[in-house]
């Protein structure tokens, strides 16, 4: 079941809306067969139909909940856009953001991310400070080998 979920979620709903027809046809074919009436499986289409419309909007909410918080992006842009980490490991390069919501109000938060691409992997220290609705990146360090790197600010 975890499977399913991890698929994108667009995909998850045109496959789940084929899997409900495909059972309606099944069901329709079968009962037709039977000699039910058209008005039994108009009702039997409408629940199923009913039933397939809650499931996308389960997905929409669930995916609208995973999105990744303010401050997890600002720290994915910064990384992926930083030349010096997208020199050292390459491109595509794949971070390993930690779970944590945004905290309310002004603060600074402490993230350690993940660092992989074709040519290495490393961690990255991450401090960020909230101002107003958005984050930024104060500093950042690598730790690669046991080996602290700080990370120049980069300059928009």
């Amino acid at each position: 079941m975890s499977r399913l979920w991890a698929m994108p979620p667009g995909r998850l709903v045109v496959l789940t809306g084929a899997v409900v027809f495909a059972a309606f046809l099944l069901v329709a074919v079968v009962l037709g067969q039977a000699g039910v009436g058209q008005q039994r499986l108009s009702l039997i289409g409408g629940l199923l139909a009913y039933g397939y419309i809650a499931f996308a909007a389960a997905v929409a909410v669930r995916a609208w909940r995973a999105r990744p918080s303010r401050a997890q992006r600002a720290v994915h842009r910064y990384l992926s856009e930083h030349p010096a980490v997208v020199t050292w490991f390459g491109t595509p390069l794949r971070l390993d953001m930690p779970n944590q919501p945004d905290p309310g109000g002004p603060g600074q938060a402490n993230v350690t991310v993940g660092v992989a691409g074709p040519l290495g992997e490393a961690s990255a220290e991450v401090v960020l400070a909230r101002l107003n609705r958005d984050w930024e990146v104060l500093r950042a360090v690598l730790v690669m080998d046991g080996e602290r790197v700080p990370l120049a600010p980069v300059r928009r």
